[in-house]
């Protein structure tokens, strides 16, 4: 799942998120009901907040191997590379950037200074100019000291043309121009020019400069993108394989596809660190184990399994017995800020009204019922989640579609479209349903599994052969523009690498994007949900699935852990072994 709800305007660093307490929001559809209850968090202004170590966990023990139980290996590792949940989860274990969050399992989340002794600076008071200035003590796995230099190393690499399946708002912003790269393409190609708006002042001080206001600067550098890297020990292409680390955690060992063993990093010093408190010994991840087989394993919670832990859904063959009141504390559940979407590529789908009738068409209860009932129906572009969303359907065919109102709008053309998924089982079952659900409305769907481990490669890379393609996207910090220039700004189409995996361009949509970028958030909010709509309702470029809810399972031997609002999944941060 690629990569949440938020308020952030210049001088108010606070932000609304979805969490389990405080205020309700409630989502009714013809398909289901959604409550999403909401909470404050905030951005720290206190240089203190961002001081080590992080708070001790109750009854937290140091010692122990957590396992996770995985379908198939991290897309990423390469920490400028990391945007899918997972990997983004991993990354917190060894990749330290300059901000990140600190969190409680209460929803209470606060963006804090992790590498960077706070949040930012602001040096005018106008958001073009942050400063973030390093911490004393930081140290590579190597006992190398991590500087500045470091870390506009880590951000140059993003602007190369084959770095492109990470986050692209820093590249962006600092380029003044959606074509980030047009100029300067990274340390390979450009390695004598300088970095477009990012000065480094001795070993400790990086400012960025930027062309126009850039407000969600703290959260922007929280992303895996503002990661140190040295120079002299990047691999380049090999780097997904072993990435230098700057947190608690080093990888010791990586059978590609079958399992990486994470161990402590001997210079990591958790007096630097507010975020993270690395109790077990280790991380073991091993690969190849699909959603049932890993909820099943970790649901006997035989010895081996008992510091076991998932980052998938419990699939709905093993949700029954899960249910049960012995497993209340070992099931980590709630909603999240992600949306399951079926993308249209408008390259090769050019009929409006075919992609009209894949909306109408579209059986909802059948799919959200192979998901075991955990999610919640969904007809929108935004989450219940997001600031400003306002529930409509567009192409109400009810819970199961209406292939009839699909057919009308054929108007007795033959269609066949492909399909593209990723080839593990959950999303086989899924892929099945799609193909006859689609039958129904006379249209023919051609399947196509793609490799889990290069799936948003291929589906990115523009000019693909896939028709329709399965996808997700959850906002990136508290704020519906993570999402619209993400995923709808044509502008952002690259040769490879895209998050538009709608391959949409309309300079009408373009435009929008323009205008409400520059509101202040209170303002904006509403005029997203407006766009959200008007997309819909002119283009439908994606097809919207459901509104993803976690429903997570660890061993009894796991504890201090809960669903990050940040990642979506249960945090490795304050994980620690039971004696």
């Amino acid at each position: 799942m690629r990569r949440r709800f938020g308020a952030l305007s210049a001088g108010v660093l606070t932000v609304a998120l979805v969490a389990s307490g405080c205020s309700e929001t409630t989502n009714s559809n013809s398909g289901g009901d959604q409550k999403a209850k909401v909470q404050t968090g905030t951005i720290a202004t206190d240089p203190a907040e961002s001081q080590g170590p992080a708070k001790a966990v109750q009854g937290a023990t140091k010692g122990g191997v957590v396992k996770l139980l995985h379908a198939a290996e991290f897309e990423h590792l390469d920490p400028q590379k990391i945007y899918v949940s997972d990997a983004l989860s991993m990354a917190t274990q060894f990749a330290r950037t300059l901000t990140g969050y600190k969190e409680d399992g209460t929803g209470n989340l606060k963006l804090v200074g992790d590498l960077a002794t706070n949040a930012g600076e602001d040096v005018n008071g106008d958001c073009k100019v942050w400063k973030y200035t390093l911490k004393d003590g930081l140290k590579f796995e190597d006992g190398t000291p991590i500087t500045a230099q470091d870390v506009a190393y880590g951000i140059s690499r993003s602007f190369d043309p084959d770095w492109g399946d990470g986050p692209t708002y820093l590249q962006q912003w600092l380029a003044g121009s959606v074509e980030y790269n047009t100029t300067y393409k990274g340390p390979f190609v450009s390695p004598n020019d300088p970095i477009p708006g990012v000065k480094v002042e001795g070993e400790k001080v990086l400012t960025f400069t930027f062309p126009a206001p850039q407000c969600e600067t703290p959260y922007a550098v929280a992303m895996p993108t503002s990661a140190p890297v040295p120079k002299a020990k990047d691999t380049k292409g090999d780097y997904d394989r072993k990435p230098v680390s700057s947190g608690p955690y080093m990888i010791k060992e990586h059978a590609y596809d079958q399992f990486i063993e994470f161990v402590r990093n001997p210079n990591w010093d958790a007096k630097t660190d507010p975020i993270r408190n690395a109790y077990p010994e280790g991380i073991r991840v091993e690969f190849g184990i699909d959603a049932e087989n890993g909820a099943n394993r970790v649901a006997a919670d035989a010895e081996a399994d008992k510091t076991a832990f998932i980052w998938a859904n419990v699939p709905a063959a093993v949700l029954p017995k899960t249910r049960a009141p012995e497993f209340k504390e070992r099931v980590k559940n709630g909603p999240s800020q992600y949306v399951e979407y079926t993308y249209i590529n408008m390259d090769r789908v050019k009929d409006l009204k075919v992609r009209q009738a894949l909306n109408w068409a579209v059986d909802r209860d059948a799919i959200l019922k192979i998901r075991g009932g955990v999610d919640t129906f969904g007809s929108t572009l935004l989450s219940p989640t997001i600031g400003g969303y306002q529930n409509y359907n567009a192409y109400d065919g009810g819970p199961t579609g209406n292939p009839e109102e699909a057919k009308k709008l054929l108007g007795g053309q033959q269609i066949t479209l492909t399909y593209a998924f990723p080839n593990i089982p959950a999303r086989q079952q899924m892929a099945a349903k799609t193909k006859e659900v689609y039958a129904k409305a006379g249209i023919n769907i051609v399947l196509a599994p793609l490799d889990p481990n290069s799936y948003y490669k291929a589906v990115g890379t523009k000019g693909n052969q896939y028709d329709l393609i399965r996808g997700g996207w959850g906002a990136d910090w508290p704020s519906a523009s993570t999402v619209f220039p993400a995923l709808f700004d044509g502008r952002t189409i690259r040769d490879s690498g895209n998050q538009n995996l709608a391959y949409m361009n309309e300079a009408e949509v373009n435009s929008e994007i323009d205008r409400i970028k520059v509101m202040k958030v209170d303002q904006a909010a509403g005029e997203w949900a407006k766009l959200d709509k008007m997309i819909m309702q002119k283009y439908a470029p994606v097809i919207p699935q459901y509104y993803i809810n976690n429903y997570e399972i660890h061993g009894s031997k796991i504890g201090g852990t809960f669903l990050s609002d940040s990642y979506g999944h249960m945090t490795l941060n304050t994980m620690f072994v039971k004696p």
